[in-house]
């Protein structure tokens, strides 16, 4: 199996848009009204061209995301007060970015990156009894 980067984006049309980087010369994409629609629709999509082009590897993707569709896709499971407590970023401010009312800056991006980081490593030490 061969590991390629999807690039998901919610598009100025509020079409979120999975991609994939890659050089098979056959193109798949997924969209949708939603980052799971886009992706889904990937998946299709590329089953689709693995009809056509059978020798098409059998593709590991991984994911990376704009902040809207990130936060599109992950606000059904940490409300926008939690990610405001992860992150430092207004929950307001977050809102627009869901929206698309407002495109965060690359300083507001890495300051989320980390914030996530952060929680992850937090949550790696959790364990139960």
């Amino acid at each position: 199996m061969k590991r390629i980067t999807v690039i998901i984006e919610r598009g100025s049309d509020g079409i979120y848009k999975a991609v994939p980087q890659h050089n098979y010369g056959v193109g798949f994409f997924g969209s949708g009204e939603t980052t799971e629609e886009a992706l889904e629709d990937l998946k299709h999509s590329y089953n689709e061209a693995k009809e056509l082009l059978p020798e098409l590897p059998e593709f590991i993707f991984e994911h990376k995301y704009d902040v809207a569709s990130f936060l599109q896709l992950f606000s059904k499971k940490l409300s926008l007060t939690g990610l405001q407590t992860i992150t430092g970023i207004n929950r307001k401010q977050l809102n627009h970015y869901v929206t698309g009312h407002r495109r965060p800056s690359k300083a507001t991006v890495k300051k989320i990156s980390e914030g996530l980081k952060k929680f992850k490593e937090e949550l790696n030490q959790v364990s139960f009894v």
